[in-house]
């Protein structure tokens, strides 16, 4: 897998990265986990601070185009991310409702 970025923005407002990169890959979309893992490695950042917006495969290639977050600290992106982003992430755990 390669990973290329295309746009980097920085959004001090909300104490992150924004970033737009182009995956290249073998076979098969790859999971979050996985770009998550080699983003982490690229930037230098630790994986619990980006956060995959949304990412896209690209038709008739193998490639996709993503939409990354990189915070500057867990905690920022716990409070600005949006609940089902987090728990795609696993960083929110699902709440269980108990009918009685």
């Amino acid at each position: 897998m390669k990973i290329e970025i295309a746009q980097d923005k920085a959004n001090p407002l909300l104490n992150r990265r924004e970033l737009d990169v182009v995956i290249s890959y073998e076979s098969g979309t790859p999971k979050r986990e996985e770009v998550r893992e080699e983003l982490s490695r690229m930037l230098g950042a630790e994986k619990e601070r980006i956060i995959i917006e949304k990412m896209e495969s690209i038709f008739g290639s193998n490639k996709a185009r993503a939409h990354v977050h990189v915070y500057d600290t867990a905690e920022h992106a716990k409070r600005y991310e949006r609940r089902h982003i987090l728990r795609r992430h696993g960083m929110l755990e699902e709440e269980v409702k108990q009918t009685g």
